[in-house]
């Protein structure tokens, strides 16, 4: 044995097995993630869909105002067919957006 391989063999580190425990940690640890990635992909669509449900309903209130007879007083805007339509509209909406909250609960 030469004097290079003899200091090589000393300063070689030793064989050991796999440390499965951190192994382990970090298939958790991608694993989660993966999970967390999938539901920020999720809250985002779910965020856009919303954006786009409001500028709907902005538009719609927009466009029931506009087709209101400008000489209405507001406590008659209920009577008039486009007051009901508006309302109809409002009442509709706040049932879709409560259930979701109701299914979470």
């Amino acid at each position: 044995m030469t004097e290079d391989e003899r200091i090589a063999a000393l300063f070689a580190t030793p064989e050991r097995a796999p440390d499965e425990a951190f192994v382990g940690r970090m298939a958790r640890m991608v694993a989660a993630e993966q999970q967390l990635a999938a539901a920020r992909r999720s809250s985002w669509r779910r965020f856009a869909g919303e954006c786009v449900a409001a500028a709907a309903f902005v538009a719609a209130f927009d466009l029931v105002w506009r087709l209101t007879p400008a000489d209405i007083r507001l406590d008659q805007l209920f009577a008039a067919p486009a007051g009901a339509a508006a309302a109809l509209l409002a009442a509709l909406w706040f049932a879709v957006e409560l259930r979701p909250a109701a299914a979470a609960r």
